[in-house]
């Protein structure tokens, strides 16, 4: 059985910076894939996540506050959002609002992410 874990974090001031500027790049990665996917659904075509993947990793070139935030991180929230759209359908799955949700992010790796950029001095 696969189980997840949820974390509240205290973070530093840095910590914090840091933290809010992924959570806003994968803001901007699922509501720009979102519209993206909802513009070729009304065309009636259709794009997934491994084109979409393909376009984030060239639009990172483009985009510098793109490429501060962990690939891992916006790859995820590409993944999951392919999952939303499967399992609810492309119009269903809600924009994601700076207004109304606090910056989250999902990371395949977070426990390594934790370890590195959260633990200070010897505090453990």
């Amino acid at each position: 059985m696969l189980t997840g874990r949820r974390y509240l974090l205290a973070f530093t001031p840095e910590q914090e910076t840091l933290a809010e500027l992924i959570g806003d790049a994968c803001r901007a990665v699922w509501n720009t894939a979102l519209e993206q996917r909802r513009a070729y659904r009304q065309r009636g075509a259709f794009t997934g996540y491994v084109e979409q993947a393909r376009q984030l990793a060239e639009a990172k070139k483009d985009f510098p506050w793109l490429a501060e935030a962990p690939s891992h991180t916006l790859q995820q929230t590409l993944r999951d959002l392919e999952k939303a759209c499967k399992t609810r359908g492309t119009f269903k799955v809600r924009w994601r609002s700076k207004r109304k949700s606090p910056p989250s992010f999902r990371s395949p790796t977070l426990d390594t992410w934790l370890s590195s950029a959260c633990h200070t001095g010897g505090a453990g």
